[in-house]
């Protein structure tokens, strides 16, 4: 974007992993209307507003004078809470969405970014996942209001993000932070879920927020995004302990579930500038620093 193209932008879920990064960037040519659930939320790149996305007559206030949206927020945890209560899960990811398109029907809106993920790719019938099942449901509505009302939405499926910033919080933490809290937390060795060989596909957070810039401007409406890179379980487990420094044995448990590997093509709107090699250190270090 440039400053000739300065806009009214809102950003929902900005106190999430991806707000917090993405915010900076847009700050730099656009006015920003930053929602947050989080009341202690605050920032100085735009104007905070803080309320539920469920609440109409909040959603009314908000869309008023916007042009583009990013839709960043989603009620997510980690596969083990989107499972246990899937219902939970579906209803906190479709109730928003739905309140806030009935008030962006009677606003000056034009184009709506949405983050999804990959794991919608992956949808099948008997789906437990409440998280995958509330993004592919999103998804659904999306595709229809935009056809129905001749809306620009643009559809974000995003690989598996990490990097500085990430959630380790041990309860709630995906798999990237979950095993580097796993790796500093280890002595002698190290517990990995099944065979290991299962292959993963990552996004740096950086890649990710570039290429959510420069989607805005895309004639495009889907894309997916993330690193073509590919890594065993295992391979990603060696790569944290060596840079930990620790010395540590991993064992396989063959009796825990081991998935299949689910691999992506991408359609990057800007090519990955970060493989596991730089963006993983960078991790590392953050996670350092927040725990000391």
């Amino acid at each position: 974007m440039t400053p000739e193209a300065k806009q009214n932008i809102l950003v929902t879920g900005v106190s999430g992993f991806v707000g917090q990064r993405l915010i900076p960037k847009l700050a730099e040519h656009n006015n920003l209307f930053l929602v947050s659930r989080d009341e202690n939320f605050s920032s100085t790149d735009g104007k905070v507003l803080h309320g539920d996305l469920s609440d109409p007559s909040f959603c009314s206030e908000i869309v008023k004078n916007i042009d583009t949206v990013y839709y960043l927020a989603g009620f997510k945890k980690n596969i083990a809470f989107h499972t246990k209560n899937s219902y939970d899960f579906v209803v906190g990811n479709v109730e928003p969405i739905i309140s806030f398109l009935k008030a962006v029907n009677v606003s000056t809106i034009k184009k709506i970014i949405y983050l999804s993920s990959t794991n919608v790719g992956l949808y099948k019938e008997g789906e437990e996942d409440g998280y995958v099942v509330g993004k592919y449901i999103n998804e659904l509505i999306l595709n229809s209001f935009a056809k129905q009302y001749g809306m620009d939405i643009k559809i974000v499926r995003s690989a598996g993000i990490y990097g500085p910033g990430d959630n380790f919080n041990k309860e709630t933490a995906n798999f990237i932070p979950a095993m580097i809290n796993k790796v500093y937390e280890c002595e002698k060795e190290i517990s990995v879920w099944g065979t290991g060989k299962r292959e993963l596909q990552f996004v740096y957070i950086d890649d990710l927020v570039s290429n959510l810039v420069t989607i805005a401007d895309s004639t495009k409406n889907f894309f997916t995004i993330g690193n073509p890179e590919t890594l065993t379980i295992n391979e990603i487990v060696e790569k944290i302990i060596s840079l930990s420094g620790k010395e540590l044995e991993i064992k396989n448990d063959a009796t825990k579930p081991d998935k299949p590997t689910q691999l992506f093509e991408f359609d990057n709107a800007e090519p990955p500038q970060w493989n596991f090699n730089l963006g993983l250190p960078l991790t590392l270090s953050y996670y350092k620093s927040i725990k000391k």
